[in-house]
């Protein structure tokens, strides 16, 4: 009988220990996760209030949402906010914090990119994008005196600064042989469309003001001509405007049987005989030049000229092209096809992507330090952060981004 009794309390005894064991192990383990997910939120709501810590200024002027700081400022910012939670928590052993921008530094430009699509595709939902008011209304804002950026430490320290130029002239005459990609231009909701909506809301150009604060007046021309003057920028859209309408217009002269008679004609008073064989060739370059020099004067007046013409939207005469117009812009008598701004918009279009928010990123840093922060560089900026954190021994890791 006392042996039974015996082993029946040595099985108790297993069977105690071993639910003591498991209780205690699911109390460990309940503690374990309870710490865990308290470091969870703790550390996620520290990740969000480096966020929250946003530049005020390019949100507001450009709907960006940029973190400043280096690795060991946003360590230390992250390691007062999770302090500040878990001080008095006895049972958190917060032993190591460290925070980085590396990954998401804005000398990556399709991060920039991807965040200035997100604003454009929120803004024009909520259709806050409008075009820039023309520079010659009454009531505008005062319109900004020409500029050259000439801070040698400002210039190399743009973020395009690094990044070859490509020809734009070569890209405009591109352009003139893709009559029919033109429509894509202007087709509403695509990525090219988007970036043209943003850029001519927030930039200023020749013909339009976006805010007089901002250093450069010729901005949307800088994004295509990268130099560091508006006089500059303006002559390189200029040669680009031309260079788009010259094979263009030219193609118009060859197609016209009045225009091509008209050129024969001329060709045997200047050079009767076999020498006017060639004559034609020379006064058909030299009208499509001088038809190309007007439109881009009608595009800098606030008139609007086609991408293909007819005779009724063509503006020179040959005589009037032989003789130039002294600086005179000739109006032609049907008005209709595409303003400066859509020109603007078929060369930035086609651009190259990098290139384009590089020099967005330009601009951004330029009016920042002009009218905020001297010392504010693109390079110091993120769009999200990466967050190590050690408690208790046990490794966590996040990634927080705007």
């Amino acid at each position: 009988m006392n042996s039974k009794c015996g082993s029946s309390a040595v099985f108790l005894s297993v069977i105690l220990a071993a639910l003591m064991t498991i209780t205690l192990a699911l109390i460990y383990g309940v503690r374990e996760e309870t710490i865990r997910s308290r470091t969870d939120s703790i550390v996620n709501l520290a990740g969000d209030s480096i966020l929250s810590e946003f530049d005020s200024y390019v949100q507001e002027e450009y709907g960006l949402f940029l973190i400043r700081g280096n690795d060991q400022e946003l360590s230390g910012k992250l390691r007062k906010y999770i302090l500040y939670t878990t001080g008095s928590m006895e049972d958190m052993d917060v032993q190591k914090v460290s925070a980085s921008a590396g990954r998401f530094l804005l000398a990556d430009t399709d991060l920039a990119r991807e965040q200035i699509l997100e604003h454009a595709r929120f803004a024009q939902t909520q259709k806050l994008l409008s075009k820039a008011p023309s520079a010659g209304s009454a009531g505008d804002e005062k319109k900004t005196s020409e500029r050259t950026l000439r801070d040698g430490a400002a210039i190399v320290s743009l973020p395009s600064a690094d990044i070859p130029k490509r020809n734009l002239r070569e890209l405009a005459e591109s352009i003139a042989d893709k009559k029919d990609g033109i429509d894509d231009v202007f087709q509403a909701g695509s990525e090219g469309w988007l970036m043209n909506q943003y850029i001519l809301h927030y930039f200023n150009n020749k013909n339009a003001v976006a805010d007089g604060e901002h250093f450069f007046q010729n901005e949307v021309e800088y994004i295509l001509g990268g130099e560091l003057s508006d006089r500059k920028n303006e002559k390189r859209v200029e040669i680009a405007l031309k260079a788009m309408r010259f094979p263009l217009n030219l193609a118009h002269i060859y197609a016209d049987p009045e225009k091509r008679n008209a050129l024969l004609v001329m060709s045997e008073a200047i050079t009767p005989g076999a020498a006017a064989a060639a004559t034609p060739l020379a006064l058909a370059a030299t009208w499509a030049y001088a038809e190309s020099d007007n439109d881009v004067e009608l595009l800098w007046e606030g008139y609007k000229v086609p991408f293909t013409k007819d005779s009724g939207s063509w503006a020179i005469d040959l005589d009037g092209a032989i003789e130039g117009l002294s600086g005179k812009t000739v109006v032609p008598d049907v008005q209709k096809g595409y303003d400066y701004e859509q020109y603007l918009q078929m060369l930035l279009f086609f651009q190259d992507s990098g290139m384009q928010t590089a020099r967005i990123l330009d601009l951004i840093q330029i009016n920042a330090r002009y009218c905020y922060d001297g010392e504010f560089l693109i390079s110091e900026c993120g769009v999200g952060i990466d967050i190590d954190v050690m408690v208790n021994d046990r490794k966590y890791g996040y990634e927080k981004k705007f």
